[in-house]
């Protein structure tokens, strides 16, 4: 957003921050409320509706059911076949009927060895904590982006407050040039100027005004609200996160679900490992039956056993070939673990900026300010300055009040960076972080 689109005439920044204070009473940790059509929601409540309402999560539960299936295959036992045989019968001479027909029933199986049902429900949990990570980065990058929008929101509805009052102080403005205008002591000129800045302002203030009420549908359509049954969001922006040391932060990344992410493919290959060694493992076939002679009225018993040879070596090249890709997934954990150290730093480094320019501008810049347009204020209206250098310093006040809010904004925007890439909990509450577990176990 350019800050110098919302140029304006100013306002005092005492006046802001009472109505700041009024509007933002209400933080991002409010519990979240029954009713939908109340008028404003917070960051949590957000969350919580987007933890429902998301089809991106919904379909993991259809995913952990799939796996259901297949490890309630991979544990079943190799199945019974049973089989009948009729011989010399139908053809000719002493065999030309049935009267010295042999017929064989037998029963059959096999016998697997090297625990490969084991190995196979391995193979299949495996999958199921692969899913469980996948379904945890998902929900992170999923409410990495409400946070986004919801701080979107939250700016949009401060730079309003801003702009709201820089229009009502162009208009008292245009109502003091007025009556220096009919006094004779300013030029016609300058009320003609304060009139065209009021209605800059207004027009300013209907512009924001769209842009909030797209913001807010933007952020009711990620739990797939499409006409929003709330008009704003409530929270303090000013309400900075937690600060927390870049040391600290690196030092949990273990516990990344981007990290663990590549914990469990090296499970997946290790289990497709262990599978394959136990293919190595050759099964025994089983029978066993009765045969029943035609010819001299008498049964007998028959039973057999078949194993392959040489299938060790026939896995051989299976093994080199996974042994490969399990070595492939730990050098890009590896990269994927630096990659991810060096964006933490940026978005850190970022945060911090942010953060200090926030301080900054409360304590050293804008106080500064405020009293030098109430110097000009008063020197204005006693005729010893110009209507141009008291716009000047309006303009300059303002700025600082629109980059005060940027920079809020940047602080929280960061945090919710790290916060979707680390794992940890910087603008999400405990009440969230406790919905968030339970949701992914679930």
């Amino acid at each position: 957003m350019n800050m110098s689109y919302f140029k304006a005439p100013v306002l005092a920044w005492k006046k802001v921050k009472r109505l700041l204070l009024l509007s933002f009473l209400v933080t991002t940790n409010n519990v979240f409320a029954n009713d939908l059509t109340v008028d404003s929601v917070s960051l949590s409540e957000a969350i919580q509706r987007t933890l429902a309402n998301n089809p991106q999560l919904t379909a993991f539960k259809y995913k952990q059911k799939r796996l259901d299936g297949e490890l309630a295959t991979a544990g079943l036992k190799p199945e019974y076949n049973v089989s009948a045989e009729l011989e010399n019968f139908a053809g000719t001479g002493d065999v030309s009927g049935f009267s010295d027909a042999e017929l064989t029933l037998s029963i059959s199986s096999v016998v697997e060895l090297g625990d490969k049902v084991n190995s196979r429900k391995l193979y299949v949990n495996a999958q199921q904590q692969a899913i469980a990570v996948e379904k945890r980065i998902q929900t992170l990058d999923i409410l990495g982006e409400v946070a986004a929008r919801y701080i979107d929101v939250l700016t949009l509805q401060q730079i309003m407050l801003v702009n709201e009052n820089a229009e009502k102080l162009a208009r008292e403005t245009y109502q003091t040039v007025s009556k220096k205008v009919r006094v004779g002591s300013a030029p016609s000129s300058e009320q003609k100027r304060a009139d065209a800045a009021l209605a800059t302002a207004r027009l300013k203030t209907l512009t924001i005004s769209k842009q909030l009420e797209a913001s807010v549908r933007k952020l009711a359509i990620m739990w797939g609200e499409q006409s929003p049954q709330f008009s704003r969001v409530s929270g303090d922006l000013f309400a900075l996160p937690k600060t927390i040391s870049l040391e600290y932060i690196m030092a949990q990344l273990s516990q990344s679900p981007h990290i663990l992410a590549y914990a469990e493919q090296s499970r997946i290959q290790q289990a497709q490992l262990q599978s394959i060694n136990a293919q190595s493992h050759a099964n025994i076939t089983w029978s066993a039956g009765v045969k029943r002679l035609e010819g001299s009225n008498e049964t007998a018993l028959v039973a057999g056993i078949s194993v392959p040879l040489f299938t060790s070596d026939r896995n051989r090249g299976s093994y080199q070939s996974q042994k490969a890709k399990l070595d492939e997934v730990e050098q890009q954990r590896k990269a994927s673990e630096r990659a991810i150290y060096s964006q933490l730093a940026t978005f850190y480094a970022a945060q911090e900026e942010a953060r200090l320019t926030v301080e900054t501008l409360q304590t050293s810049i804008i106080p500064p300010q405020e009293s030098a347009l109430s110097l000009v204020q008063k020197a204005y209206s006693d005729g010893r300055f110009s209507y141009l250098e008291l716009v000047s310093v309006q303009k300059e006040l303002i700025e600082m009040q629109y980059a005060l809010i940027f920079a809020a904004s940047e602080v929280h925007k960061q945090s919710a960076s790290i916060e979707s890439l680390s794992g940890i909990p910087l603008i999400s509450s405990g009440n969230t972080e406790s919905q968030l577990s339970s949701f992914i176990e679930n």
